[in-house]
């Protein structure tokens, strides 16, 4: 297996809350992110093993593109802190497009995928882990 190292990102909602992206290296692309600084994930999510048919992250990643994601919803949500999927309140459904939360974040990651700069999206895994 290859080790591809995770490089962290920080930033801010408009509402001033802070947030982190963790860009894996093999896609050059967003595969977790967490509300604030968080030391302890920050200290555990470092890297991803992947091999020709399977990536050690592949069931906890945001990059829905990668051809080694396998990530159930309720995955997904743990990101958010939340044992499922919940609704969102109506005005950020509005905004969004959608009433659930995963989904939600999903985009949001596709989204900050956009604005990753350069020299951490290019990913090292070949049509940036698509197939």
């Amino acid at each position: 297996m290859t080790e591809y190292e995770t490089r962290w990102i920080d930033s801010k909602l408009p509402s001033g809350q802070d947030f982190s992206m963790a860009v894996c290296s093999y896609s050059g692309k967003i595969r977790h992110m967490i509300i604030g600084k968080d030391f302890l994930r920050r200290t555990m999510i470092k890297s991803v093993d992947i091999d020709d048919h399977h990536c050690t992250s592949g069931a906890h990643c945001l990059d829905t593109t990668c051809k080694f994601n396998t990530t159930q919803r309720e995955h997904m949500a743990h990101m958010l802190d939340m044992w499922t999927d919940e609704k969102l309140d109506e005005e950020t459904a509005k905004i969004w497009g959608t009433d659930s939360a995963v989904d939600a974040l999903v985009h949001f990651a596709e989204k900050m995928n956009e604005s990753i700069p350069a020299d951490l999206n290019s990913g090292s895994g070949g049509n940036n882990g698509a197939d």
